[in-house]
């Protein structure tokens, strides 16, 4: 039992943060996308200024439709007694197996939030506190990455707001191939993993320490682009090569924004990239 509600939106948000990453890493609703602008005047989110936007900073815009999808399902759990409103939009390629897995991943999101948001509203109860669980959410929206006719790249941005000054962001990608409609890990994108954490990290050095800190190598820096999986987990595949996504705080404090590195294909080629994932 949590020692007092206080502390209890940052108690759910971290073992919500942690299910949320398990699912990303290890792997029924349908309908017409309706939301996919957070700006706090659209977001479902926004609530009296809680929640400001938190922008994905990229290096270069890249000139591919990054909104290209077959279709688009909504998820959506509104309007029920002591639980969260949760929407979230995501796509239909039109592969069987990806849309399926991409629809269950999508009900485990909201599941792991939902049980968490219940849990805590419970332990209020037996405190002797009422919580306010119609000021708390999530919002899902996504993007689509398009390396090659064989590849699809899902970025999704999972909005929380579980108490405190502002909403929380999590950037999350789901890799496929489209060949075996398989979820691609980081073994199935490299075949040197720990060649391509090296070159990842380096790379990615290189662009924050010039974006951020005026060229110089700044500890925030140094500590979220370390040589671990975890640090690049959110990676994204484009017609160039990867982008990796770096969560609100891991490099730079909040108002910095999450970030965004590109690196190109021929500078991962020592981590021996399967090329077949970008048509080459």
């Amino acid at each position: 039992m949590r020692a007092s509600v206080a502390c209890a939106p940052a108690v759910a948000r971290r073992a919500v943060l942690f299910a949320v990453c398990c699912l990303a890493l290890l792997g029924s609703a349908s309908g017409v996308r309706a939301v996919d602008d957070l700006s706090p005047e659209k977001s479902p989110l926004h609530n009296g200024g809680f929640l400001r936007r938190v922008s994905i900073t990229p290096e270069k815009k890249e000139p591919q439709a990054e909104r290209a999808a077959e279709d688009e399902g909504l998820l959506q759990r509104h309007g029920r007694q002591n639980v969260p409103d949760i929407t979230i939009s995501y796509p239909v390629i039109g592969h069987t197996a990806v849309d399926e897995d991409v629809r269950r991943w999508v009900n485990s999101i909201a599941d792991t939030f939902e049980t968490e948001m219940s849990s805590l509203f419970r332990d209020s109860e037996t405190l002797g506190e009422t919580l306010d669980m119609s000021r708390y959410a999530l919002h899902g929206s996504y993007s689509v990455l398009r390396p090659s006719q064989d590849a699809v790249s899902l970025v999704f941005e999972i909005w929380t707001y579980t108490g405190g000054a502002h909403g929380n962001l999590d950037i999350i990608t789901l890799n496929y191939s489209l060949i075996t409609g398989q979820r691609l890990n980081f073994v199935d994108i490299f075949e040197d993993v720990d060649k391509a954490l090296s070159l990842l990290s380096e790379q990615s050095r290189k662009v924050l320490s010039r974006r951020l800190a005026g060229g110089r190598m700044d500890q925030w820096i140094l500590d979220g682009t370390t040589q671990a999986v975890e640090n690049f987990s959110s990676l994204g595949l484009t017609r160039q090569g990867v982008r990796v996504y770096f969560q609100p705080y891991q490099v730079a404090a909040w108002a910095a924004g999450a970030q965004e590195v590109d690196i190109p294909l021929d500078d991962l080629m020592p981590a021996k990239p399967f090329l077949k994932l970008w048509d080459k």
